[in-house]
């Protein structure tokens, strides 16, 4: 059985149910702009960048995106983060982790300045040596450039020890790309079908399978 040291965390679908505020969030912003969307079209904008997904489900252009981005960066700052809670069981498997010696990070598209708010609002800093997350500007976004980020924050040196969890593919690929293992969650946003195609290291359906990965108890 492997041996991990470093295990990075994505934030919304892994560690926080953040999809009834960026939902919210996201309609407020198409809304005023008079853009029309399907639920299902919402369900799929949780996860990926904003750009990558504006673009890919409404065929949107830059220039409209980035309005609809402002919009909805206003709306979630003034108080659309909130509307999220700490999946149950993820408490324990951080604080289990970090007892028993791990280094712990996150490693999410979510831009830093909300990232930072809500670990900080959900009293989450106390678990992570690194909080990583993608740069306004879209400069690094992709969760492979936001994954490269934190390992070099983190110092690590032998890759081969680090394990990315994460719920969606984006995860999976940003993993694969960064040449670290990765375990798919199916408590987030992702689904079997999803991850059967994309082929995770691991598949995981409780945050306890992970504490159980990680700490090498049968």
């Amino acid at each position: 059985m492997k041996t991990y040291d470093y295990v990075l965390f994505d934030l919304d679908g892994t560690v926080t149910d953040s999809k009834p505020g960026i939902v919210t969030c996201i309609k407020y912003a198409l809304d005023s702009k008079g853009i029309g969307y399907t639920s299902d079209i919402l369900d799929k904008m949780v996860g990926p960048p904003f750009r990558v997904s504006m673009h890919e489900f409404l065929g949107l252009e830059m220039d409209v995106i980035e309005q609809l981005i402002t919009l909805y960066r206003g709306k979630y700052e003034a108080g659309g983060w909130r509307d999220c809670k700490i999946y149950d069981g993820v408490t324990d498997l951080l604080a289990k982790l970090k007892a028993g010696g791990k280094h712990l990070a996150i490693a999410t598209s979510k831009p830093i300045k909300f990232t930072s708010i809500m670990t900080d609002g959900l009293d989450l800093d106390r678990f992570f040596d690194y909080v990583g997350g993608a740069s306004c500007d879209a400069s690094k976004e992709s969760k492979a450039d936001v994954i490269e980020l934190v390992l070099e924050n983190l110092h690590v040196i032998d890759r081969s020890k680090v394990l990315m969890v994460g719920d969606r593919k984006y995860d999976i690929i940003g993993a694969r790309t960064a040449g670290v293992d990765v375990a798919a969650v199916l408590w987030g946003y992702g689904d079997m079908a999803e991850f059967e195609e994309y082929k995770p290291d691991y598949i995981l359906a409780h945050p306890a399978d992970v504490a159980k990965l990680v700490l090498n108890v049968k």
